[in-house]
């Protein structure tokens, strides 16, 4: 990945509706060059998908909370990160080391709906413990990993 697929990378991160005549203004390449660089960054993972991100407010689901889980390891594993897949409202998931296995992102429209998604994932067979904490207010969310542009 050269300066120009960076550079790329950061225009498309920001704005992924960005045409490839403008972005091929902007770093100096033909729409045709644009576009085959795109093409071998789609084809090599460095561009997994093209997406959108929701404002949770306009969504009506403003309560977003972070669930630290202590699971049994075995087949309660793959249940868990089954419940975990199935609920759309379940933005993210990841194992973790430390004092917890799971930390698990949320959004609900409710206080209310929070609770009842917590215990349905309490109530997934293997979990032991969980921590919530509540997110009072978001100052950075950057939805990607970019590359440095030296």
């Amino acid at each position: 990945m050269d300066l120009i697929d960076r550079k790329i990378l950061h225009i498309l991160a920001n704005n992924s509706h960005t045409s490839s005549i403008e972005i091929g203004e902007k770093v100096g390449l033909s729409v045709p060059a644009v576009n085959k660089r795109i093409q071998k960054m789609q084809e090599s993972a460095q561009i997994k998908h093209f997406t959108i991100t929701t404002d949770p407010k306009s969504m009506e689901k403003p309560i977003v909370a972070y669930i630290l889980l202590v699971i049994r390891f075995g087949n309660e594993v793959d249940k868990l990160l089954e419940c975990v897949n199935e609920d759309c409202d379940i933005l993210e998931c990841y194992a973790v080391t430390g004092e917890y296995d799971y930390i698990i992102k949320v959004c609900a429209s409710s206080i209310e709906k929070l609770e009842e998604k917590l215990l349905h994932l309490k109530r997934q067979k293997g979990v032991v413990k969980s921590h919530t904490m509540l997110s009072l207010m978001e100052h950075k969310f950057q939805p990607t990993v970019l590359p440095d542009i030296k």
